[in-house]
């Protein structure tokens, strides 16, 4: 087997013999941002619903948002286990299986810092909003939500981030 530029890793076709398979971690991210860009979706179009209908003081949004962090961490369990096993089958019907290789190398604690790193940027950003949101007295409600919203924005921008730098390289 030749080797490959991991850069280049992202161009892949069905006849190139130096083929990469997707790494477990660059699974993980795909389906992190899927799983939280949905549960989080659907947690902030049920709030929307809410608010045109109900002032903000009278709207339940605390077990919901339980429920949807919940959902988070359930869905991408299950989508990882789930993306792992279609890999493999769809590496079966291709004639290509390859045993899965679980080992991170520089390049994954690369891509893993490059993406906590944005994660940070953004999280740090809705710290700084709910101090200000804190200090203006505001209802729990938008604070909660605020918190939920950076942390959001966080996820899938740290997910896109490494995405990103699987195909492409660091």
């Amino acid at each position: 087997m030749n080797a490959v530029d991991p850069a280049r890793a992202h161009r892949r076709t069905d006849d190139d013999e130096s083929h990469i398979p997707m790494t477990g971690e660059e699974k993980m991210a795909w389906v992190y941002g899927i799983v939280v860009l949905l549960t989080s979706g659907a947690y902030f179009i049920y709030i929307g619903t809410q608010l045109a209908a109900h002032p903000a003081n009278e709207i339940a949004w605390a077990v919901p948002m339980i429920v949807t962090v919940v959902a988070s961490i359930i869905g991408t369990i299950i989508g990882t286990i789930l993306a792992s096993i279609g890999g493999a089958v769809w590496q079966g019907i291709r004639g290509r299986f390859e045993e899965p290789d679980f080992t991170k190398d520089e390049r994954d604690a690369a891509i893993k810092l490059l993406g906590d790193r944005r994660n940070f940027a953004i999280v740090s950003v809705g710290l700084f909003g709910t101090l200000v949101l804190a200090m203006l007295d505001v209802d729990t409600f938008w604070i909660g939500n605020w918190v939920f919203l950076a942390g959001t924005v966080g996820a899938i921008l740290e997910s896109a981030t490494k995405i990103r730098a699987y195909r492409r390289g660091v």
